[in-house]
């Protein structure tokens, strides 16, 4: 039995074209051999050689193909190229030609871009090509297929390939891809199917699909992700996959041909009876009953149904082009089956009330959701008028969501349908589309139906899919039976409204809060919140508890990341700032986490602290209260503490243990000296001192300036006091002096102790300076005197070793006026200038440089005053700066050391050394001796001098020779001790 459903829609209209007459004038008496269509083209070749081409405005373009006639032609769909195979000479082998229609000659006619002689001289029966242009198939009447690979419009020397001989006619072939590499060609003989995997490069295996075969042309390759290989029998239309046989459609009838539109099926038949719809499209049969008529069948494969049929005469081919269908028949006349637009389909089954089939139509073309829902109202309206009230709201439940529900409703009001009413309502409420009108309409439907258990069913165990306005649900219950309103906001997680019917109307503060208790955290902070007054006034007890285990999960490791959702205690301190005991008993709990307070909450805490010590009477609590906020201020971190908080609070309630913590805390001595002197806590403020006097020296000071000033200071405390001034002389003796003078409390005999050791120092200092001053007298006198003798005396030379190698002098020789003598070689090799002793190079330096280092001090006026600022002694201060000479000329006293030295003029002035040379005249004209002009030689003694030409000098220097022999004294030599 068939499963479509054979009936007759008029979608499809035929149009007898008036061009269509061209066609049939062109090709004349000429017999059409075969037809194919694409690119835009309707291709008919006919037995003279000659291919007519058609385009959309029915102009015809006429070519010879062959000199003899043309066997079979195919035109790519998405190509221009078109295949055709004929002869040019009898009893030849046919030709395959490709002819690129898209470029012509001077003719106009098409260009051939490909001719090759097929192989076999067999009568060919199919042709067939890839869309790719790479595969191409000729099938023949003996079973045997050719395969062609490689560019169809230019591999014209590649040799085709024989696949297997099937022994039978080839009726049909196609090419299939089942991805890019991946082909196989579809081939059907009068009695079996099979595939060939034509991608393989070295044979194409074949696999027999079925053994059920078909006639010429009716066979087709339908294209799509779905795609099938038909064939039509008699009895129904097969289909083939590439690996198996797939859905199979009955159809009677004798198929001559099946063709693919779209995605119809185009099926064209021979009748068994004389119909009365046959259309006669040749006007010059005198006897219709003689010629064969033919019916067409449009079939829609995937909504199964046929949607159009007619009966037409002589049909040749039906070719799909330019979005129509043409049927050719054999006298060239040429048939439009235009099909018609969906919504034409759509009011056509509106009539017939074929609103499932519109549906299904509609869904297979994409139709939009509103269009789809317009088909459902309209079906459910012509139930609804038909009486099928539950159909009806099948139809409209599926219109949820775009028809607004009112559409449905008030057809429905009517208490003989509050049935159909209630299942619209149920599902209405499933999809969530339900408002609060809505639910409380489906709860009276219940009520009206007396379906107390479907109610209960609903509100209680409902699908978990269905959705309704819980809240207007729980106030609808809750007037009736506060268990079930419970009981619903309880099953859909309403805990606001849980706790407010358990406070409002059954009173159950503890229950409440245990109910809290087992939400989450966030959950419970949020709840508690909301009611906090109201158990804060009936159970302040059990609600303070409460809040300190919900309070406590925020410490936890497991939610440190999660303060945004965790309790804070500072959340709930505002209730209990009106009972500061309660408050610090809150906040007790919290203690071993301090460091994760804020300082907000810190602050806070210890305010209330103070509060509970400050009405303490008990003096063991103050003291055990004092010692917990010294140890909260301890081990708090230092971020979270605000000490100028907490000193704030200190100072206000006189808490004097945390005030002296916060001062030695943060190292202000200073402020905690000036707070014990404010108490007058005298013996505080020197136990200060000690513990932090060699931190912070000015402590000695701050205590003495208080001292002088403060009638209730006790003078017994001064002398401690003075003694650690003067030991890290902080003061001067003679502020101290001064500042003790003016005071009126302090006598003589406070302070005997301390004048006594102050004048004996000084006394002692004195003697020391004045010896120094003795020193310094006959030091300077020692160096005028050498000065003066360098200036009047003449300076006697008189080393006989090298001072640089130790060894006996030889000319050339170097003599320098601080009694140093080299040789010249070592004078060279040691010497850093020409005018400086080797030896007191580096101390001349370091002289130098002091006096540099003077004169660039004495610019640097800032460091002088804050030096003096900061001195005790300012008189010494100054006195060193005198006696360093930074407040000197530095030039002047360069120019005056220059002066008071003699040096020769060769020597820079700051040189206090002057070198003297003995060399020969050829080594340096500077401050040589030359031997043949010295004064001091006799003529009478040149004998006793033995002459060397390489060395005048040779010999050593002769004592007897020296003129100021006597005359020098050798004690007043001032480098005589010189080393």
């Amino acid at each position: 039995m068939s499963f479509l459903e054979w009936r007759r829609f008029n979608f499809f209209d035929i149009n007898h074209n008036a061009d269509s007459r061209k066609i049939s004038q062109t090709i004349g008496s000429s017999k059409i051999s075969t037809t194919s269509s694409g690119n835009g083209h309707l291709v008919i070749c006919d037995d003279d050689g000659l291919v007519h081409l058609i385009t959309r405005s029915f102009q015809v373009t006429t070519f010879r193909a062959y000199q003899l006639n043309v066997l079979i032609s195919t035109q790519l769909q998405y190509s221009s190229f078109l295949i055709t195979i004929g002869k040019d000479e009898p009893d030849t082998n046919a030709i395959l030609k490709v002819w690129d229609l898209e470029r012509r000659d001077r003719q106009s006619n098409p260009i051939c871009v490909r001719s090759t002689k097929l192989p076999k001289s067999e009568k060919l029966t199919t042709l067939c090509a890839a869309e790719n242009r790479l595969l191409m198939a000729v099938g023949f009447v003996d079973g045997c297929i050719v395969l062609y690979k490689g560019d169809l419009s230019r591999d014209r020397n590649s040799k085709p390939k024989m696949l297997k001989e099937l022994d039978q006619e080839i009726t049909g072939m196609g090419f299939k891809s089942v991805n890019k590499d991946q082909w196989y060609l579809f081939v059907s003989t009068a009695s079996s199917v099979q595939q060939f995997n034509v991608s393989s490069k070295d044979s194409c295996p074949m696999t027999v699909l079925d053994a059920v075969g078909c006639d010429f042309k009716c066979s087709v390759l339908v294209n799509g992700p779905d795609s099938h290989f038909m064939i039509a029998k008699e009895d129904a239309i097969y289909c083939y996959t590439v690996d198996s046989r797939g859905p199979c459609y009955v159809v009677g009838g004798q198929k001559m041909i099946l063709q693919w539109f779209r995605s119809y099926l185009i099926i064209v038949s021979k009748d068994k009876e004389k119909s009365s719809n046959t259309i006669t499209v040749s006007t010059t049969t005198k006897n219709l009953d003689e010629i064969e008529s033919v019916s067409i069948t449009v079939l829609d494969i995937q909504n199964k149904f046929i949607v159009f049929t007619t009966t037409i005469r002589e049909i040749l081919s039906v070719l799909p082009e330019w979005g129509s269908l043409y049927v050719l028949t054999s006298r060239g006349n040429l048939s439009q089956l235009i099909e018609k637009d969906l919504q034409s389909k759509l009011t056509v089954l509106f009539k017939k009330n074929l609103y499932d089939v519109a549906v299904r139509m509609a869904k297979c073309q994409q139709f939009d959701s509103q269009a789809l829902i317009d088909i459902f109202r309209q079906y459910g309206d012509h139930l609804y008028a038909k009486g099928d009230h539950s159909g009806a709201v099948e139809q409209y439940i599926k219109t949820i969501g775009k028809l607004e529900p009112s559409y449905v409703i008030k057809k429905f009001l009517d208490s003989q349908y509050i049935e159909s009413l209630t299942t619209y309502l149920h599902a209405l409420h499933k999809s969530g589309s339900a408002n609060k009108d809505h639910t409380t309409l489906l709860f009276n439907c219940y009520s009206k139906l007396n379906s107390v258990d479907k109610l209960q069913e609903f509100i209680i165990t409902k699908d978990e899919n269905i959705d309704f306005d819980v809240d207007v649900a729980i106030k609808v219950c809750r007037q009736s039976s506060p268990e079930n309103a419970l009981a619903l906001a309880e099953k859909h997680s309403r805990h606001s409204l849980y706790i407010k019917i358990l406070l409002e109307d059954c009173h159950k503060y503890t229950a409440a809060l245990d109910y809290i208790e087992k939400l989450s955290i966030e959950q419970s902070v949020q709840i508690i919140k909301q009611y906090i007054n109201v158990f804060i006034e009936n159970v302040p007890k059990d609600t303070v508890n409460f809040l300190k285990k919900l309070c406590t999960t925020c410490y936890t490791t497991a939610n440190v990341d999660l303060l945004d959702h965790s309790a804070q205690p500072e959340d709930f301190i505002y209730l209990l700032l009106d009972d500061s005991e309660c408050l610090v008993n809150f906040l007790d709990h919290f203690e071993n986490f301090l460091n994760k307070w804020s300082t907000s909450l810190l602050n806070t805490y210890i305010e209330h602290c103070l509060i509970v010590w400050k009405n303490e009477n008990n003096q063991e609590r103050r003291i055990t209260i004092e010692k917990k906020i010294i140890n909260i201020l301890q081990s708090v971190d230092n971020k979270i503490c605000d000490h100028y908080q907490v000193l704030i609070l200190a100072i206000s309630f006189e808490f004097k243990a945390a005030i002296v913590y916060i001062f030695e805390h943060n190292k202000q001595y200073t402020k905690l000296i000036r707070y014990y002197l404010s108490l007058n806590d005298y013996t505080s403020a020197i136990n200060c001192c000690r513990g932090y006097g060699n931190v912070e020296p000015k402590l000695w000071v701050s205590i003495f300036n208080t001292a002088m000033i403060d009638e209730n200071f006790p003078p017994l405390m001064l002398e401690e006091i003075l003694k650690e001034i003067e030991r890290k002389n902080l003061l001067s003796a003679h502020f101290t002096i001064t500042s003790l003078v003016k005071s009126k409390t302090i006598n003589i005999g406070h302070v005997r102790a301390y004048l006594s050791s102050l004048f004996g120092a000084e006394k002692k200092t004195l003697e020391k300076e004045k010896e120094t001053v003795d020193k310094y007298q006959k030091d300077t006198e020692n160096i005028q005197q050498t000065i003066q003798k360098l200036k009047n005396c003449a300076v006697v030379f008189q080393g006989l070793r090298c001072s640089a190698c130790n060894n006996q002098l030889e000319l050339p020789s170097v003599h320098f006026m601080c009694q140093h003598s080299y040789h010249q070689h070592c004078f060279q090799a040691f010497s850093e200038s020409d005018d400086d002793c080797p030896a007191c190079t580096q101390n001349n330096k370091q002289i130098m440089d002091i006096i540099r280092t003077q004169g660039q001090m004495k610019d640097h006026n800032e460091v002088f005053h804050s030096q003096l600022e900061r001195s005790t002694d300012s008189f010494s201060l100054i006195s060193e700066y005198f006696g360093r000479c930074l407040f000197d000329n530095l030039t002047a006293a360069e120019n005056q050391l220059a002066k008071s030295i003699f040096v020769s003029p060769e020597l820079s002035a700051p040189k206090a050394i002057v070198p003297i040379v003995h060399t020969p005249p050829r080594l340096s004209p500077k401050l040589a001796v030359k031997t043949s002009i010295n004064p001091f030689d006799e003529d009478d003694d040149d004998d006793d001098m033995e002459y060397d030409s390489n060395n005048p000098f040779k010999n050593d220097y002769k004592e007897s020779k020296n003129p100021f022999k006597n005359d020098y004294d050798e004690s007043k030599n001032p480098f005589a001790n010189d080393p």
